[in-house]
């Protein structure tokens, strides 16, 4: 275990009230915030995962009247069994975070995240209410980042992210690609000892693709391997995103990959063009979506990203060799 107890008191709620979990209590599913409903609301959870790791994340909702306003929202007091190594990374919003020990204040938010060489937390954690907050955190014992990355990486990571002392905090820009991989690491389609299975997974591709930006390319790690990482990652968000798929150029922006060799190597990896490959993936999606639902084929056409109901039964037609009609038909038939 990493973690030995955490205790979470709520600054803002009326009873000044919260909660308290020992090491084994790490899993917890969604828990409401205990805040005044005149501020907002949110939730927060946390997972144990099998690698000796918790990851967590929380969001929060703020009410208009609280924009602009700085809202201290709880203190966090935390024991662990080792040192570890604490992410805190938000998808939106900005957090500011007080270090009891240290007397100061840490503000991270976007590209900028907080990382913790720390043994023992004690921090008053404060939100901006000007934009809602999504935030993940991630804590990793010192030991098993040393079994991960052998101990001499592992100490170069540290002091790559200038945390290399115990009780030591940083806040350290990231590129966005890298920061996409922790805040999609955690499915709400997946459960149990499967989705487990699969943040973990997700993390461990977060840790190489932070450990190489910071400390650099091993010998086994060359910059053609995390283009092809970032590809992956582009691959699996273009597939749950819906409605009009970004350009190229705004792709290449936000992976950080030149273009051309994002355009060579998703043909290289998947055997057909990025936008091929997606508009036929949808149209396969959309068949089933004829088959087994009533959605309206122009609900259908703009979900899938085509600006007219006409272009989506065009390409429909091109792929398979009838209408997205004629699917109806043969359907309603049966039923």
């Amino acid at each position: 275990m990493t973690i030995a107890s955490s205790r979470f008191t709520w600054s803002s709620s009326p009873e000044n009230s919260g909660m308290a979990f020992e090491y084994s209590e790490q899993d917890m599913p969604q828990t409401q915030h205990k805040m005044p409903e005149e501020i907002g609301q949110g939730w927060f959870q946390s997972i144990h995962l099998p690698l000796n790791m918790v990851i967590r994340r929380g969001i929060t909702h703020f009410k208009p009247e609280v924009s602009g306003k700085l809202l201290p929202v709880a203190t966090i007091e935390e024991l662990f069994f080792e040192p570890v190594l604490c992410v805190q990374s938000t998808k939106k919003g900005r957090v500011v975070l007080l270090d009891n020990r240290l007397g100061n204040d840490f503000i991270f938010g976007h590209e900028h995240c907080l990382f913790e060489h720390i043994n023992v937390r004690k921090s008053l954690v404060r939100l901006d209410g000007s934009e809602d907050i999504e935030m993940t955190t991630l804590v990793v014992g010192e030991s098993v980042l040393n079994q991960l990355l052998g101990k001499e990486y592992a100490q170069s990571l540290l002091s790559g992210l200038n945390v290399t002392l115990i009780s030591s905090i940083a806040v350290n820009k990231v590129p966005q690609h890298i920061n996409t991989l922790l805040h999609s690491c955690i499915s709400d389609h997946l459960t149990g000892h499967i989705g487990k299975l699969h943040i973990q997974a997700k993390v461990l591709d977060y840790l190489c693709a932070l450990s190489q930006h910071f400390v650099g390319a091993t010998e086994n790690q060359t910059p053609e391997s995390e283009i092809q990482t970032r590809i992956h990652q582009m691959h699996d968000d273009l597939l749950q995103l819906a409605g009009k798929v970004p350009s190229l150029n705004e792709l290449a922006v936000k992976y950080d990959i030149p273009g051309r060799k994002l355009k060579e190597g998703f043909t290289a990896i998947y055997g057909k063009s990025l936008f091929s490959y997606i508009s036929e993936v949808r149209l396969k999606e959309s068949h089933t979506v004829l088959i087994e639902t009533d959605i309206p084929m122009k609900t259908i056409a703009k979900n899938l990203g085509y600006s007219h109901v006409n272009h989506f039964i065009t390409a429909f037609g091109k792929q398979f060799g009838y209408s997205p009609g004629i699917v109806r038909k043969k359907f309603a038939k049966k039923t």
